[in-house]
């Protein structure tokens, strides 16, 4: 099993607003490197993605929660995995986000996607922010 948290964002909107704008996959869009994706599908509860013209991806909402959006892979996946997005709002009306996944791959597999898909949250757990303000 590989898991892979992002770091730990600072966002500056009202909570709701990322939790609205997350729970709708259309917009998940945003939160990828237009260079590394192709062939986007998507509707308010799943996507599919291209990812480097080799292997598709899809996602479909499991669950969402008062701070927690929960994603599955879907059947054209080429591993299972399990996406939690996980925001938080302090006392002082401060959010946090953060992407952890649970990936079901072999060893070698594991060496191989780590440290990619590592970033690939980061640079997403980033957009999330930058994809509010520019809405």
């Amino acid at each position: 099993m590989l898991k892979i948290e992002s770091e730990k964002i600072t966002l500056t909107r009202n909570f709701k607003v990322y939790i609205n704008f997350l729970s709708d996959l259309n917009n998940y869009k945003v939160l990828f490197p237009k260079d590394k994706i192709s062939d986007w599908k998507s509707d308010n509860d799943s996507c599919s993605l291209k990812v480097q013209n080799v292997y598709t991806l899809e996602m479909v909402k499991e669950s969402v929660s008062k701070n927690t959006i929960n994603l599955i892979s879907g059947e054209s996946s080429p591993f299972k995995f399990s996406l939690k997005i996980d925001l938080h709002e302090d006392k002082n009306n401060i959010c946090s986000a953060q992407i952890i996944c649970n990936a079901n791959v072999s060893p070698v597999l594991k060496m191989m996607i780590g440290k990619p898909l590592n970033e690939l949250f980061n640079y997403m757990a980033n957009q999330i922010e930058e994809a509010i303000v520019t809405e």
